[in-house]
């Protein structure tokens, strides 16, 4: 195959991605395409920041969040095949002072952490430093049993950058440097976020610098605040076309450019082997060391590597077909997400290299809402609880929300759920219930429950005088999870999170303990600091939040 194999699918994909970036991807796009031989095109679209104008070229850096976790991983295998690292021991052998809560008697090894099946909690974003949260686990429970389930846990990516560096002596950007790095190399690519780094170094973007509700997509994006940071989860920048000199090591099967054996077969089959079904945003991937990996029908068969990152104001995927040897990196300096985009882009790609005809365009979910059309008829109507009331019209296809001195216009965010840009009614997603038949019968909003043109009830759920203490606006200084407000729906705790675009139920575990999801979550929430009949303190997942909202 030579580049002039792909002329066709990358005219193709540039038009896409231009299009993409008018419609509002962005402010700043970098594609990069590969074959396993060789790079076959870059492109940039848009800026770096939108404040300055400066534009994205082949030499801007992008952070690529979790697509890290594929380089803590390989560190971690190339020390294995070194044999300073056994994968299957306990990860007291390598840090005598790592603990967790445990009513289990299997310990947590560092295969355990590769493939996110340790237990451990997702995330401790409220402390800046890797080892600090490593630390702080000890103030957390697993939720299982390891090796039983899958639970996706960025720190337990920070527990192997310790041990990482305890074996080696090094930083994690030198130790990534000597072990992967250079081998490869990639010398365009750094492992920390490094403050000398940022005049060349993309600005994240987001919505608005409000963080605690869902807000109305803007027509210009706000940067965010820039940071230094070490995390074996998360903290790799580099440009999109070195990144497909790592690309390429996968489609390879475990070689660099240069030819020479990187990975074994042995280590190369350890990583991409399917250890665990995935859960949540990629169901129906299987999870390797570090990497996805989906074989299916609708890949015809062939084997992709998937790797996604996202950090504050960064998204970055990189998508691979071991068969047809072509990859795809798409790296964006917003929370815009280009998934269906980078699927696209490969599929063409691997079109291309069996010689067939291009797939049709993606029919891809607008990037600014739209009118719903006919679907807007479904809401129209009057919604009460025993509070107050609101008023839907349809204006057009669009929703005109009206209340006692407030008016706006809803904007569709996903399914039955929109924001809600009115004062007074604005801290979070205001979300219609269907009945059985689908009909639209009511709505929420937080802790205020409406129904549908008819008188509401009075309220049937009373609260456990003790939990009142509870309700409430929390925030801890963090990155991506910097808040959530605890509110009361139909008798139970619910958690409102990530900046008020998600929320989910509370289960009550006594003694002022909660959990968040499943019976085998470690998610937990702890209320104390009671004063004037309120929690001030609440222990989420191990990091502190305090109350905020007096």
């Amino acid at each position: 195959m030579t580049p002039r194999t792909f002329g066709r699918a990358v005219e193709a994909i540039d038009r896409m991605l231009a299009e993409r970036h008018r419609q509002g991807l962005g402010p700043g796009l970098s594609l990069a395409v590969t074959t396993r031989d060789e790079l076959v095109a870059t492109r940039t679209y848009g800026v770096a920041n939108a404040d300055r104008g400066d534009p994205v070229t082949d030499r801007t850096l992008f952070q690529i969040g979790s697509i890290t976790k594929h380089f803590t991983a390989v560190a971690c295998l190339r020390l294995a095949e070194q044999g300073r690292l056994d994968l299957d021991a306990p990860v007291t052998r390598y840090l005598d002072w790592f603990e967790v809560g445990s009513r289990f008697a299997t310990s947590v090894t560092l295969h355990h952490l590769l493939t996110h099946t340790a237990g451990l909690v997702m995330m401790m974003d409220s402390y800046p430093s890797a080892w600090a949260q490593v630390w702080k686990l000890r103030d957390t429970d697993l939720g299982f049993e390891p090796g039983t389930r899958f639970s996706y846990s960025n720190v337990g990516y920070n527990v192997l950058q310790c041990v990482i560096q305890t074996v080696t002596g090094l930083s994690f950007d030198a130790a990534l440097r000597k072990l992967v790095f250079a081998p490869l190399g990639m010398d365009q690519t750094w492992g920390e976020i490094l403050w000398d780094l940022y005049p060349r170094l993309a600005d994240g973007h987001k919505y608005s610098s409000v963080d605690d509700r869902p807000v109305p997509r803007p027509e210009r994006q706000v940067v965010v605040n820039r940071y230094r940071v070490s995390q074996g989860c998360a903290s790799v920048v580099t440009t999109a076309a070195d990144l497909t000199k790592f690309l390429r090591m996968f489609l390879r099967r475990g070689r660099g450019d240069d030819g020479k054996v990187f990975l074994s077969a042995e280590l190369f089959a350890k990583m991409l082997y399917p250890h665990a079904p995935f859960e949540g945003f990629f169901e129906g991937t299987m999870q390797g060391y570090g990497a996805l990996v989906e074989q299916s029908e609708r890949t015809h068969g062939h084997r992709r590597v998937i790797g996604g990152g996202e950090n504050l104001g960064f998204e970055a995927t990189m998508y691979g077909d071991l068969e047809a040897g072509v990859g795809v990196i798409l790296f964006c300096n917003s929370f815009d997400v280009p998934w269906g985009e980078t699927r696209w882009c490969l599929d063409a790609l691997a079109a291309a290299a069996a010689g067939v005809e291009l797939p049709a365009l993606p029919m891809l979910k607008p990037l600014f809402a739209e009118g719903l059309g006919e679907r807007a008829k479904d809401y129209v109507g009057t919604y009460s609880s025993p509070e107050r009331s609101f008023t839907i019209s349809d204006e057009k296809g669009n929703l005109r929300f009206d209340a006692p001195g407030a008016t706006a216009l809803l904007e569709p965010v996903w399914g039955d759920s929109f924001v809600l840009p009115a004062a007074g009614f604005d801290q979070g997603l205001l979300s219609f219930s269907r009945d059985k038949d689908g009909r639209v019968v009511g709505a929420a909003q937080l802790g205020d429950v409406y129904a549908r043109d008819e008188k509401p009830k009075a309220k049937e759920y009373v609260l456990p005088k003790e939990w009142d203490a509870y309700l409430g606006h929390y925030r801890a200084f963090g990155s991506l999870v910097t808040n959530f407000r605890i509110f009361a729906r139909k008798g139970q705790l619910w958690c409102q999170m990530y900046s008020g675009y998600g929320e989910e139920p509370l289960t009550d575990l006594g003694g002022g303990r909660f959990r968040r999801g499943g019976e085998a979550s470690p998610e937990t929430y702890a209320f104390d600091w009671i004063a004037s009949g309120k929690a001030l303190r609440c222990r989420a997942s191990g990091c502190d939040f305090y109350r905020v909202d007096g």
